[in-house]
């Protein structure tokens, strides 16, 4: 089985990572790779560009005889994980995929690849699971959150990311939680927690605040831990609507444990503390990631691996 490998892809909104696993789950050196999503493309580019980063990915394997047992993606949801279709709409993101069968259309497309013939399983299999999950997944098997009972898992990025896990098992459906774990579309304000809580939530605080509106989220971090007021207030304002989110769903879940991923958690040092202050007074744990796309290959691999 040394041979036998899978391709798993963690899709953001801006970034797409890449990285071809073994048999074991293990990622193989040099595999990693960083690819735009092109989140705003058309129906047939995406396609097309989801098929040539497949095929970017299989020609990193070295072994002269190799086998692809399958193709992981950890998505964003709304989505139909067993059916393979997206129900992504109104977050200016893989809009044009709406409805679209992506295993049947990507299987019928890379059947047409040579390098993808020479080297797939019989029977082939493409699994998509949400993004979230899939990180939890990752995090209770590898790190320090094994080590608690219940655990709510969050990725802030392009939008917000969530899952609620209780004994090291995935839950959807229960009345202490919102609807599939996910908290990206719970009423929050005037919109959705997406809408606050995400890079575009950022960028909207700064608008706010009369902070130069063509600035990237690392830019105004650079300006903040540069001492500028206004950058600054933009990161203390977002930590204060971290934790008020946060607790709508740590009173009626009760965790042990909060693992907070994502692009944005590099920016922890300037809205963290707001968030413990928020949490001060209930007995849970605060874990930061900074490994968000090696955790969700690790959750993706068990997923095509079970």
């Amino acid at each position: 089985m040394d041979n036998h490998y899978y391709l798993a892809f963690d899709v953001g909104g801006l970034f797409i990572n890449g990285a071809v696993l073994n048999s074991r789950g293990e990622i193989i050196p040099n595999t990693e790779s960083y690819f735009p999503s092109k989140s705003n493309a058309d129906r047939e580019e995406l396609l097309n560009h989801f098929v040539h980063i497949i095929c970017r990915q299989i020609a990193k394997i070295l072994d002269k005889y190799f086998t692809i047992d399958g193709i992981g993606f950890a998505f964003p949801g709304p989505f139909d994980y067993q059916k393979g279709v997206s129900f992504i709409s109104g977050v200016n993101k893989f809009e044009s995929l709406y409805g679209v069968d992506l295993r049947t259309e990507l299987t019928l497309r890379l059947k047409q690849q040579k390098l993808f013939l020479q080297h797939a399983s019989t029977p082939f299999r493409i699994v998509f699971e949400n993004n979230a999950d899939m990180f939890a997944l990752g995090e209770w098997t590898t790190v320090k959150a094994k080590d608690y009972d219940r655990v709510i898992f969050l990725t802030l990025g392009n939008g917000t990311g969530s899952a609620f896990m209780e004994n090291g098992v995935i839950i959807k459906n229960r009345e202490d939680i919102p609807t599939n774990g996910w908290v990206y579309c719970h009423p929050f304000h005037d919109s959705i927690v997406d809408d606050y809580l995400s890079t575009r939530g950022i960028l909207r605080i700064a608008q706010h605040l009369n902070v130069n509106p063509s600035l990237s989220l690392k830019e105004i971090a650079d300006a903040a831990r540069s001492g500028l007021k206004d950058e600054k207030e933009v990161f203390l304002r977002f930590g204060d609507l971290l934790g008020e989110m946060l607790l709508l769903f740590i009173k009626p879940f009760q965790p042990d444990a909060l693992v907070i991923g994502g692009q944005i958690v590099k920016c922890h040092d300037l809205f963290m503390g707001e968030v413990q202050r928020a949490l001060e007074n209930e007995q849970v744990t605060i874990l930061l990631s900074d490994q968000t796309s090696y955790r969700t290959f690790v959750g993706l691999s068990k997923a095509m691996n079970p």
